[in-house]
């Protein structure tokens, strides 16, 4: 083989490295762009996540105070604030279920029957503080109950928050939730 010929073959030899070297940095590069393009949105969703549980956190941690009244029964001090604060609450949680895109299902349901009970008993009242406290011990062992339940499924979605794929086949549109008015 001659000079030329020899240096042909290493010129094309290297031209043909240098360009399979450059399809592959380019698809590499690529790949990630699109990952990091991909980890981006997985933060932003983990942002409006975390956002949603801190709401409803504050929310059950109004539910943690408890007082016993005179006569010996428990009920929870969101009662005892009178009506307007108790509307507020009860506004609270609403806002707590406009964030139900980013919770998870079981979650969900759990805030929907605390919505429930406090739906009843909202209808119940008619703004008497006294009433409002009696139908709060009525009610205290359900509250706490539910309160629990949710608490627990929330501390149970914490643990699972950064798992998007998994809350992504979980989410599902589930309609509208009907609340029995008796």
């Amino acid at each position: 083989m001659e000079n030329s010929e020899l240096i042909k073959v290493i010129l094309t030899s290297s031209l043909i490295a240098g360009i399979l070297s450059a399809i592959v940095s380019a698809i590499v590069s690529i790949k990630l762009k699109n990952l990091d393009y991909k980890n981006e949105y997985y933060k932003k969703i983990l942002e409006k996540r975390l956002e949603a549980y801190k709401f409803l956190e504050t929310q059950i941690s109004v539910l943690k105070t408890s007082a016993i009244d005179e006569d010996g029964k428990a009920y929870h001090i969101i009662f005892s604030y009178g009506y307007d604060q108790f509307r507020e609450f009860q506004q609270n949680l609403f806002a707590a279920m406009a964030y139900s895109l980013w919770i998870n299902k079981g979650t969900i349901d759990q805030m929907e029957k605390l919505n429930e009970i406090f739906f009843k008993i909202s209808r119940k009242t008619s703004g008497n503080p006294e009433i409002l406290i009696q139908l709060g011990k009525d009610n205290y062992r359900p509250i706490a109950k539910q309160r629990q339940l949710l608490e627990d499924a929330v501390r149970n979605d914490l643990l699972n928050l950064h798992n998007i794929k998994k809350f992504k086949k979980k989410s599902a549109s589930r309609g509208t939730r009907i609340i029995e008015l008796n």
